[in-house]
């Protein structure tokens, strides 16, 4: 008997197990799979209906309900630095001509082409045969009849061309006993310097209200800043006659600068330089501290007058007329016409709100170069 009992129970053990394993597969084969069936089918009608059916927003969510508001500011005080930058290079210096001081005739001419001189240097010696006075009858002689007076020895006065500058003839066309008249320029001497030599367009002359006796000058690659002497800013008509003096075959290049303002110094000897090296010539036209200052943008006109609009208490905007002072580029004094406590459009209304300069320093000259933003 208790054999008997002994296989029973382990029979139904061996049942149970096999049981529950058939319970997991069952799970993991069919009831698992299925819920996940059943999740993406639910997900996927929820993405559908999202994209193909959802609600339109009304109409009238679309339509603004601000205002545009125009920008304003007040005048402030502060220091324009107002700093002139343009590109050059560097070129020898013009020919300079040797002039006829006196009408005669040449005597003696000293130099030869290519010869080297000093200012003051004598080129050559000018005569001028006075006129001679009448001379007196001598006495008569025996004959009764009066004698003729001896011939006097001709009377000279002597004048000299002399060399203006010092350099190397490069020009002389004298020879001696030639004729010449006053004014004339027969020898042309060119300097053993060099000048830096740019162009400025004719609008930025606003800027100088006085023309500087120097500049500061930057040489690319070059040796350390210098102050350039002997300014000289030449516009309209002496700018076309200086490049035609450069260029005298006429050539078409020398009349497309017609229009051009061009600015030249003199590079001081002690500074080596060669023809054709670039530069960034900076001209000071002054400073002006502690001022009212407003951006360019605000101001309709930037030279001597200008315009502003001012904002009233209700909001209303009026036309002021202002005097201006210094720019540079970017702000503008105004001398008169609005105070501290004034409010005013940052834009001038209808105006293209043009980009102001931007300056930044050259890495390779350390000069300061401005130019327009997104220009």
């Amino acid at each position: 008997m208790a054999k008997v009992t002994l296989i029973s129970e382990n029979s139904s053990r061996f049942d149970g197990v096999d049981r529950m394993g058939i319970g997991v597969r069952v799970w993991k084969s069919w009831i698992w799979p299925g819920i996940k069936i059943a999740l993406v089918a639910v997900i996927a009608v929820a993405l559908v209906k999202i994209a193909f059916f959802s609600s339109a927003p009304e109409e009238s969510a679309a339509l603004p309900t601000g205002q545009v508001v125009e920008p304003v500011i007040s005048p402030v005080l502060g220091t324009i630095t107002n700093d002139v930058t343009l590109t050059a290079n560097v070129q020898e210096s013009p020919a300079v001509d040797a002039k006829v001081p006196m009408m005669g005739t040449i005597d003696t001419v000293y130099v030869t082409q290519g010869a080297r001189v000093e200012a003051g240097d004598v080129i050559a010696a000018i005569r001028n045969e006075k006129t001679p006075t009448a001379a007196a009858p001598s006495s008569p002689e025996a004959s009764g009849e009066p004698q003729a007076a001896p011939a006097a020895e001709p009377e000279y006065e002597w004048n000299e061309i002399v060399a203006p500058t010092a350099g190397t003839i490069t020009k002389l066309n004298l020879i001696e006993q030639q004729q010449v008249t006053v004014g004339e320029a027969p020898v042309s001497i060119t300097p053993a310097s060099f000048i830096v030599k740019g162009t400025i367009p004719p609008a930025q002359l606003y800027r100088l209200a006085t023309t500087p006796a120097d500049a500061q000058v930057t040489i690319t690659a070059g040796p350390a800043p210098f102050t350039c002497t002997e300014l000289r800013i030449a516009s309209g008509a002496a700018a076309k006659s200086s490049s035609a003096a450069e260029d005298p075959s006429g050539a078409s290049g020398a009349a497309e600068t017609t229009d051009t303002t061009t600015v030249t110094c003199k590079v001081p000897a002690e500074v080596t330089v060669f023809p054709g090296l670039e530069a960034n010539v900076v001209l000071h036209g002054g400073v002006a501290e502690n001022v009212l200052t407003l951006p360019i943008t605000a101001v309709k006109g930037q030279a001597e007058t200008g315009v502003v609009f001012v904002q009233g208490a209700d909001g209303a905007i009026e036309e002021r007329p202002v005097k201006l002072g210094l720019t540079d580029g970017t702000l503008v004094q105004i001398a008169e016409g609005v105070s501290e406590t004034d409010i005013v459009l940052e834009f001038v209304p209808g105006a293209d709100q043009a980009s102001p300069e931007e300056c930044y320093i050259d890495p390779m000259s350390g000069a300061e170069i401005c130019g327009m933003l997104g220009g």
